[in-house]
């Protein structure tokens, strides 16, 4: 009598002849819905304009360059030409961009959308794991409500003292340029973004205002450099080809050093708050040894957050590497236009002066409160005006999951398609900002801004996803910038034009030169 074995192994033939008669069906089946994707993918974005494309490759080449601001320049150019709605192919993905504010709202505004683009995890995954920025679904839900709370008014007020100390460096170190020939400004920038944030992120002093050679500050530069140049090459985005290339190495070596230096500061910072509750209190964590409140870094509210164990080591580290590369890159970017602007118009640094100088006493050195800051209206139309015309953030991406239909035109946005939110576009559309490429602080009056679309002003993106960290990057800007205008007089290099161009984010690749005439001489000399 045959055993159910036997049974079996005579079955086995039988089993392996359907396995290969269901992929001899199955791989037509797929092969045709795939083509038929592709077929209405193709036919919708025909009714787009855009340049041609070539097959597979699309407009590749077009845009790889090893020279960041030429693919700026592209780029903006492709949306001028096609305003208000444009469509391009990066390889075979379809990208469609529109600069009109009621698509923006249409893509931000609800939680259909909410999953950042592939090219976003694809690029910065590796080194930001799957924090605020990168994450989806539950994960990010949970996370931003968790993290909330870090960004409060009574918290920011506690990063007040880093905001000056770190600018009171700043000054010094402009203080040694003043009167001499024009330079560079943005590598001190650089600096100074990166002191602030390693101290209200991590607690920890960098110091690079004076140490520009520490292997962190390095690494930081060299990964966004590796970064941004892997985003142009389609082949690189295969890991198994860019960890074989001398950028795909040295990549390996700055995430060494950049999560290395992380857990260190996590390791230090869990064990000298589990030592002070253990001792003292919960209080103590927030009290110093003579009583005063102790200033909370964005690090210590994770760990103290993580002591019912939901955030382990690992979640800790991409949520602060998340916010050390969201909150020194952007602001570096975004005070670098706003000098530069100011370099170019005498009027609008003198009408600041003499708004900072309605609040403040001249004769003393500048040292504002964040009450104080808030008070500074005009200098935040000015930061306004300069987010306006160079976002740090030139893109956002969004992965259309659905046929849809864009509100502004009823185009159809087929499934499969990537959705580009671009502030540099609609800043310079000119049915929302008349006259766009002109320098106007006055379009953020209050009157101005009632009048526009609320989707039409994109530097900090918008809806459920917008910056958390818009209110501390509003106030840091204004403290640096009201400590250099209130010490300094700013003039830009006889026929320099900044090159905006793309490195992840919206950066001067030529820098900034200016040069600067000290105002308060006559209280330097005496103490201030």
């Amino acid at each position: 009598m045959e055993t159910s074995g036997d049974i079996k192994r005579a079955l086995r033939p039988l089993r392996w002849l359907w396995s290969w008669v269901e992929a001899a069906l199955g791989a037509p089946v797929a092969l045709w819905a795939l083509a038929r994707r592709r077929a209405r993918l193709v036919y919708w974005s025909s009714k787009i304009p855009g340049p041609f494309a070539l097959p597979i490759i699309g407009n590749a080449l077009d845009v790889y360059s090893q020279d960041f601001t030429v693919v700026h320049t592209l780029v903006t150019n492709l949306l001028a030409k096609f305003q208000p709605l444009g469509r391009i192919y990066i390889g075979p993905l379809l990208s469609i961009v529109s600069s009109r504010p009621q698509d923006n709202e249409w893509i931000l505004s609800g939680y259909k959308y909410l999953s950042k683009s592939f090219f976003y995890n694809k690029l910065l995954e590796p080194w930001l794991g799957t924090g605020l920025l990168l994450s989806s679904g539950d994960k990010w839900r949970s996370r931003r409500k968790a993290l909330t709370p870090a960004f409060h008014f009574r918290i920011l007020e506690q990063f007040a003292p880093v905001f000056l100390s770190c600018g009171d460096e700043f000054v010094r170190q402009l203080r040694k340029r003043a009167g001499g020939d024009t330079f560079d400004v943005v590598p001190l920038i650089k600096l100074l973004t990166l002191d602030i944030i390693c101290e209200t992120a991590m607690g920890v002093k960098m110091n690079a205002q004076n140490d520009a050679n520490s292997a962190y500050v390095q690494a930081v530069n060299e990964i966004t450099t590796i970064t941004a140049r892997r985003a142009l090459r389609p082949w690189l985005h295969l890991d198994f080809i860019f960890y074989m290339t001398t950028p795909g190495r040295r990549y390996k070596k700055c995430l060494e050093v950049l999560h290395g230096t992380t857990d260190s500061v996590i390791r230090e910072r869990r064990e000298e708050l589990l030592k002070m509750g253990k001792d003292h209190g919960h209080s103590a964590m927030e009290i110093d040894d003579i009583g005063r409140r102790r200033r909370v870094a964005f690090l210590d509210l994770l760990l103290l957050a993580a002591r019912d164990g939901s955030l382990s080591d690992a979640d800790i580290r991409e949520e602060v590497d998340t916010f050390m590369f969201e909150g020194h890159d952007t602001t570096e970017a975004a005070i670098s236009f706003a000098i530069y602007l100011l370099a170019c118009h005498s009027d609008v640094q003198e009408k600041v002066l003499e708004e900072l100088k309605s609040v403040f006493d001249w004769s003393q050195p500048l040292q504002p409160t964040i009450q104080q800051l808030g008070e500074l209206k005009y200098l935040e139309m000015v930061i306004k005006e300069a987010l306006r015309l160079y976002p740090p953030v030139a893109a956002i991406l969004r992965d259309i999951t659905n046929d849809e239909r864009l509100p502004s035109t009823g185009h159809v946005i087929p499934d499969g398609t990537v959705m580009i939110v671009s502030p540099w576009a609609v800043h310079r559309n000119p049915e929302v900002y008349p006259d766009p490429e002109k320098f106007d602080p006055e379009r953020f009056s209050a009157g101005e801004t009632a009048r526009r679309h609320p989707y039409a002003f994109l530097p900090f993106s918008a809806g459920p996803r917008n910056c958390i960290g818009q209110r501390f990057a509003m106030l840091e800007m204004k403290s640096v910038l009201a400590k250099v205008i209130w010490n300094f007089e700013m003039f830009v290099e006889p026929g320099f034009t900044a090159l905006p161009g793309w490195k992840l984010i919206l950066k001067s690749i030529n820098g900034v030169r200016i040069r600067l005439e000290d105002r308060r001489t006559q209280y330097v000399n005496t103490g201030f």
